[in-house]
């Protein structure tokens, strides 16, 4: 590469490091309201846990994403939600360079583009800003994309099992989801070298390559799962839904309309992947093995096995990762077009960022369903602190590490009646209808505030005073 080419390679690279420090000041102010439910809950676990021992042998629990939680005891109960979610900023913003190096090879168009797509879409963004193992569990993935990459590419000094064999391992103790993750890496290049030197010579290179990771990672599946039994609970969930189609395609559509932006809950999100997917080997995609087995088979995978929970859009992570990869190179492959693909791509683009930048804002704006409200509503009103009934469990955590981070005198009353209780909390998730009549133990509470949650994390709530 020439004097002439480094330089101008170096002032695309400054562009990706400006798009990467808007995508960090953008997950940083996204992260300024209090923690939500699974935050929050994850929080008093890691607090109960004691120990970073404790972590890994005594939760046994879903919402246990092991490396954020030691992140959580390290920086104490009721931290400032920035300093709590620092991880996961961090990660998804390192997730924006990587994502960049991997285009780099297509084309510096293609590089910042999807650089762009990675520093603002909606999911990233809020997987990005929050106290959980995804945005963790997101670099790895990417790290190894980027390795089997260069290493396909013919580079050999990228072919380095110990690496994903790290990748595997900080994935998966992010967020168990890095073993589907793990599927379609290892697939990838299992086909790529099948199509280029047969059966035979693809099993020896992709057994060679991946037995350690796929050790490791199997490792850390049996370690959570005999953690589990060991301590007598076995691996818990904190709810568990049973395959339902509608709940699978409100999963899937809600997971692809907010890493696109344009989070509409309709079927034709899924329809229009399943086309992209179609289109692009002829639109400039290069990795289409691994499109096709985290972007399609993945989702499959689960439809076909009727697997529970998969009516929640971050579980699909592993797939919506290679969307934006694809979706970049497709629109960079337009745009170095003179003619009508130019066109598309640019609105493409534009649509997409036009629609991220506006649900990142309502993101900025609802923090979560602002799960702080009510300690700060109670605050106001008894300054030197009070008792509070609670309609439910899902509220406690949160309350209480609002009320943490305050340092607020806060008794939390769930399951009893009492008398001096002023302040009554009614928690629901999205879709749950609030009760008609709030009274509790003979007492009449009246609505005094309220918040109704606008983005993909958060809860909605009441909070009532009694009244005489």
């Amino acid at each position: 590469m020439s004097g002439e080419d480094l330089g101008a390679n170096r002032r695309w690279w400054w562009a990706v490091y400006a798009i990467a420090l808007a995508g960090l000041a953008l997950r940083f102010v996204c992260s300024l309201g209090d923690l939500w439910f699974d935050e929050a809950w994850s929080a008093a676990q890691a607090r109960d846990a004691l120990t970073p021992i404790g972590v890994f042998t005594g939760i046994n629990h879903d919402n246990n994403h092991h490396i954020n939680s030691l992140w959580m005891q390290l920086v104490g109960y009721g931290a400032w939600p920035p300093l709590v979610r620092l991880l996961s900023i961090l990660c998804s913003t390192a997730a924006i360079l990587v994502a960049a190096k991997i285009a780099e090879p297509r084309g510096r168009i293609t590089m910042v583009v999807t650089a762009l797509l990675f520093a603002f879409s909606p999911m990233l963004v809020t997987m990005g800003s929050e106290a959980r193992g995804y945005a963790g569990m997101s670099l790895a993935m990417l790290v190894a994309i980027l390795f089997i990459d260069r290493w396909l590419a013919g580079d050999l000094a990228w072919r380095r099992p110990t690496t994903f064999a790290l990748c595997f391992f900080l994935g998966a103790f992010s967020q168990l989801t890095m073993i589907f993750a793990a599927v379609a890496l290892v697939g990838w290049p299992f086909f790529v070298l099948w199509k280029r030197n047969g059966f035979q010579a693809a099993v020896i290179e992709t057994f060679r390559t991946f037995i350690v990771p796929v050790l490791v990672i199997a490792g850390v599946l049996g370690f959570v799962l005999l953690a589990g039994q060991l301590a007598g609970t076995g691996f818990r969930f904190g709810r568990y839904d049973p395959f339902d189609l509608m709940m699978y395609l409100n999963g899937t559509t809600t997971a692809i309309g907010y890493t696109i932006g344009v989070p509409w809950k309709d079927i034709w999100p899924i329809v229009l992947v399943l086309v992209l997917l179609v289109l692009a080997p002829r639109a400039g995609a290069s990795r289409m093995a691994l499109y096709r087995l985290a972007i399609f088979g993945f989702p499959f995978m689960l439809a076909v096995l009727h697997a529970g929970n998969v009516g929640h859009a971050r579980y699909y992570m592993p797939a919506l990762l290679p969307l934006l990869l694809m979706l970049g190179e497709m629109i960079g492959f337009g745009l170095e077009k003179a003619d009508w693909r130019r066109i598309v791509a640019g609105i493409g683009l534009a649509v997409m960022l036009a629609g991220s930048l506006w649900c990142d804002d309502v993101l900025a704006t609802d923090q979560r369903g602002d799960p702080g409200g009510p300690v700060r509503e109670m605050m106001a009103r008894a300054p030197e602190g009070t008792r509070m009934l609670l309609d439910r469990d899902t509220g406690e955590a949160a309350t209480d590490v609002a009320a943490a981070r305050r340092r607020y005198k806060l008794d939390i009353i769930l399951g009893r009646c009492d008398p001096q209780a002023r302040f009554l909390l009614v928690d629901r998730f999205l879709g749950e209808p609030f009760p008609q009549k709030v009274d509790r133990c003979g007492m009449h509470f009246a609505l005094i505030a309220q918040h109704r949650m606008r983005s993909l994390s958060g809860t909605n709530w009441n909070l009532y005073e009694r009244r005489p």
